[in-house]
């Protein structure tokens, strides 16, 4: 029992400093962004054209499909996101050629499809308003720092108010959640109706079983 103890001891104490080492979590900003709010789906959709494509795919999306849950038609999708050179079955892909990234920024950039599920809307709305630039004029991520993603939103930012900015944060993040999860809301809606029907059938169970033993004496 004693060796058990100690064994126990030994593996609680060799935890505890990795967790230390991890340090406090990063407090995030509430995103605060509506899968039902398609003017804002398509804003993000746009941005995320512009802004974001030029490193970074969402591969397991096609086209069609995004046109179809944010309300475009085919035309629509193909002209403000490929900007007419890809086909509406395409996967969404990146614009930047193979071994680019790693040559420029050190690394590959990421694919974003599952982003938002990975890290979280709230993440990503973060992350996006935390640009900061040094002393020295370079630009740093507060919440990921020595990030190789530089400012792409700069411009944005610049031009914009700051509720301007965070809107055009929210549009993006609200649109990388769609994309995680395109059928998020189907689900949501269908899980009602499931409960509905289990709960109207608990009722017809019960007023069955209560004809049943109607006439039975217990």
């Amino acid at each position: 029992m004693k060796k058990l103890f100690l064994l126990i001891s030994l593996s609680v104490m060799a935890v505890l400093p990795q967790a230390n080492a991890a340090g406090p979590s990063i407090e995030l900003d509430k995103a605060e962004n509506n899968l039902r709010d398609q003017d804002s789906l398509q804003r993000g959709a746009q941005l995320f054209t512009n802004y974001c494509m030029a490193c970074h795919s969402i591969k397991y999306m096609r086209y069609n499909r995004i046109a179809r849950d944010i309300g475009w038609t085919d035309e629509e999708v193909i002209a403000k996101m490929s900007f007419n050179q890809a086909k509406v079955v395409d996967d969404v892909l990146t614009r930047m050629e193979p071994g680019v990234g790693t040559e420029v920024l050190g690394t590959e950039p990421p694919d974003l499809s599952l982003m938002a599920r990975l890290k979280g809307t709230d993440y990503i709305y973060t992350f996006l308003r935390s640009y900061q630039m040094d002393e020295e004029g370079n630009w740093d991520n507060s919440v990921l720092k020595g990030t190789s993603m530089p400012h792409v939103l700069e411009g944005v930012q610049r031009y914009s108010s700051q509720e301007e900015y965070d809107q055009a944060a929210r549009d993006i993040s609200n649109f990388l959640e769609y994309v995680g999860e395109p059928a998020k809301l189907e689900r949501h809606d269908l899980g009602w109706k499931v409960i509905a029907f289990l709960l109207f059938l608990l009722l017809l169970t019960w007023l069955l079983k209560k004809e049943y033993w109607r006439d039975i004496k217990h």
